[in-house]
C-alpha cells in the first residue's frame, strides 16, 4: 500500500476513535456508584463504539521530517449499551509518521444519544493514541478519553469515557455524572 493510502485507511479509522486498558463489559443496568455532596450521582456505563463511516480527510500536510498532519475527517460512529446513539467525531488534529505507526489525534465530538431514559445532545472533546500493533487489522491499536456535557433532555449530564484499546468496535467504560 502507498503510503499516502496507508495513512488515510490509517487516519481516517484510527482516528475516529479509542481509549484506554479497559475489558469489553456487556451492558448492564446502571448502577449508582457514588453520590455526592452537592446530591449529584455518579453511575458507571459501559458499551461499545461501532465504526459506521469515515469521511476523507480534507487536507493532509506531508511535513520534510515525514509527519502527515490532516484535518476535517469527520468519523460516524453508533454509541450501543448505557449510552446509546449515533456520534459524530469531528478529527480536527490527527498527526501521524507518513508511513503509518503511530497516530495521535483529537477534537469536538457531537451525537443524539439516550442515556438512562434521557435523550438529548452529548457534545465534547476527545483525544487518541495509536501504536503500531501486527495483530490488529489496520496495523495499529488505539485508545483514548472523551469528555461531554448534556443539553437538551441531557441537560446537567457531565460523561465521562475511556475506550480501547484495539480497534473497532471499541469497548467504552466511565462515568455519567447527574447534577
Amino acid at each position: 500500500m502507498r503510503p499516502v493510502n496507508l495513512i488515510g485507511a490509517l487516519a481516517a479509522g484510527a482516528v475516529a476513535l479509542a481509549c484506554q486498558n479497559t475489558r469489553l463489559a456487556a451492558p448492564a443496568a446502571i448502577q449508582v456508584s457514588a453520590e455526592t455532596e452537592a446530591g449529584a450521582q455518579e453511575q458507571s456505563i459501559n458499551g461499545m463504539i461501532v465504526l459506521v463511516s469515515n469521511a476523507r480527510p480534507g487536507e493532509i500536510l506531508a511535513t520534510p521530517g515525514g509527519q502527515c498532519h490532516l484535518s476535517d475527517v469527520p468519523g460516524f460512529t453508533e454509541f450501543t449499551g448505557d449510552v446509546a446513539g449515533p456520534v459524530t467525531f469531528h478529527r480536527r488534529v490527527v498527526n501521524t509518521t507518513c508511513g503509518g505507526g503511530r497516530i495521535t489525534g483529537a477534537g469536538p465530538f457531537d451525537g443524539d444519544v439516550t442515556w438512562n431514559g434521557l435523550s438529548g445532545i452529548m457534545s465534547g472533546q476527545w483525544e487518541t493514541n495509536c501504536t503500531p500493533n501486527a495483530s490488529q487489522p489496520t496495523g495499529v491499536s488505539c485508545d483514548g478519553t472523551m469528555n461531554a456535557r448534556g443539553s437538551g433532555g441531557l441537560e446537567g449530564v457531565e460523561f465521562h469515557f475511556k475506550w480501547g484499546p484495539g480497534w473497532f468496535p471499541f469497548p467504552y467504560s466511565g462515568t455519567a455524572i447527574s447534577h
